[in-house]
């Protein structure tokens, strides 16, 4: 796992506590998360431009999103153009 998703995982894990037992790795999909919105997904974009200072498409976060291809959109900006363009 990279250091990117691991960095992902626990941002998830300390500030969704909804997410309670649900297992949490590359192939998880934000839609899995119990109670995913709109807002969660704000909610999300702050917290990895926080700490990544990389401003996350917002309709890139949507519930087919895995955390495989989140960390993917911030260690390489290019890519997450090319995925909004085909939005």
């Amino acid at each position: 796992m990279s250091a990117t998703l691991k960095k992902i995982r626990e941002i998830l894990l300390e500030n969704f506590p909804e997410i309670g037992d649900l297992e949490i790795g590359a192939e998880t999909r934000l839609g899995m998360i119990p109670g995913w919105d709109s807002m969660v997904a704000v909610n999300l974009q702050m917290f990895l431009d926080e700490f990544f200072h990389v401003v996350v498409i917002l309709d890139l976060l949507n519930e087919e999103t895995t955390l495989a291809d989140l960390a993917g959109y911030i260690e390489n900006p290019d890519a997450m153009a090319r995925a909004a363009e085909k939005l």
